[in-house]
Formats: structure tokens, C-alpha cells, sequence
């Protein structure tokens, strides 16, 4: 399993950044401003992708001292900036690919970066967004989540109708079941075990962790 981290321009923790680094990675991805970040805590990106329009050009030049591989694009373009960061990291191989800086102030942008997650779905990728309070997957046939104390889970088909839903680990189990974008019967489950496992016959579904008030 190759493992990669996208560090994009939204909100992040640099203390979460940080115990991502931690886990050693296979390949690290600055979006464009996410560079920043790594700046902060003393660290380069394998690979800084962009138009550069929210990282100013001293930054950029320090990064690029620091031996990363940049790759700019054209400030009028019809992707973002992390959408450019998800192809590269599917070229590389990547497997299992965790993104931080994708949640946050722009619902736009939360959106379409929960597209994402399906096209690195439907390149073979198990993709995450992550933030401090919640974790996004995206899954069509099987996925396992792991569990953290405190944290609870919501299902979310992204897809009129999520088919044959089976749920292994938690409180309010699932068997076959189909779930509704236009109902809420997956809202709020808990983990029973130290991971849940979650199947899906026909449809998408958005898994939604998160830490409980």
C-alpha cells in the first residue's frame, strides 16, 4: 500500500499536520497555499501543485530550495488547485490518500472537494478528508472506518438511492438495507468495536466521522 497526504490551502491543525508527517507518508502534496503550512512546522512537500496565487513567491522560493518538485499551472484553469493535487497523487500510485485543508470556511469548495473523493474512488483510491472534529470516505462496495474514542458516525448516500447497505460494529446496525439522500435514517450511529465496516451493493455513500460534543 503506497500512502500519500495532501496539505491543501483550507483550515489546518499544524499540530494534526504534524502527527500526519508522523506516520510517514509515501508522498507528500502541498496544494498551492498548503505549502505554507509545511513551511510552519519545518517540513517540504514532495510535490508543490498549483497556480500559486495564495502562496507568495518568497515561500514558493523556500520551498523550492528545499528540493520539492513544483509543477504551476495557469491561474485560469478548469480545475483547483487539490483537484490538480488528487490526479498527481493517482499518477503516483497512491492507494490511500488522507487530505487536510479541504474542510472549512467555503461550503463550494467543501462540496466539490467531496467530489474528489469519488474520482479518487473510482481511480481505486481510499481517500479521506480530515480535519481535528470529523473524517470524510467515500465508498460504492466496502469499506472499513476505524474508531476513536469519543467519535461517533453519519452514512450519507450521495446518490438518490444507496442499495443493499450492511454495517458490521456499530450500535444501530444496518443488514441490506437502502438508504435515501431525500430521508435521514443514516444520521448518527456509534462504534460497538474498534472499527466498523460498512457495505454497499448499487449507489455511493458518504461516511461521515466525527467527534461527539
Amino acid at each position: 500500500m503506497k500512502r500519500g497526504l495532501i496539505i491543501a490551502g483550507g483550515p489546518v491543525s499544524l499540530g494534526l499536520l504534524q502527527a500526519e508527517l508522523a506516520a510517514k507518508p509515501d508522498l507528500v502534496i502541498a496544494a498551492d497555499g498548503g505549502g505554507k503550512y509545511l513551511l510552519e512546522v519545518g517540513e517540504f512537500p514532495d510535490l508543490l501543485i498549483g497556480d500559486f496565487d495564495s502562496l507568495p513567491s518568497d515561500e514558493l522560493q523556500q520551498i523550492a530550495a528545499g528540493g520539492s518538485e513544483i509543477h504551476r499551472f495557469p491561474v485560469e484553469k478548469d480545475q483547483t488547485d487539490l483537484e490538480l493535487a488528487v490526479a498527481a497523487a493517482i499518477q503516483n500510485h497512491v492507494t490511500a490518500l488522507r487530505i487536510l485543508g479541504g474542510l472549512g470556511r467555503r461550503l463550494d469548495h467543501t462540496l466539490a472537494n467531496i467530489g474528489l473523493l469519488q474520482q479518487a474512488w473510482q481511480s481505486g483510491v481510499t481517500a479521506s478528508l480530515i480535519d481535528t472534529t470529523q473524517e470524510l470516505y467515500l465508498t460504492g462496495d466496502h469499506i472499513v472506518i476505524p474508531a476513536k474514542p469519543g467519535w461517533a458516525l453519519s452514512l450519507i448516500p450521495l446518490t438518490p438511492v444507496a442499495k443493499g447497505v450492511t454495517t458490521l460494529g456499530l450500535k444501530y446496525p444496518l443488514e441490506d438495507a437502502w438508504l435515501y439522500s431525500a430521508a435521514t435514517r443514516g444520521i448518527h450511529n456509534q462504534f460497538l468495536t474498534a472499527e466498523a465496516v460498512v457495505t454497499v451493493n448499487e449507489g455511493l455513500l458518504l461516511i461521515v466521522t466525527f467527534q461527539e460534543d
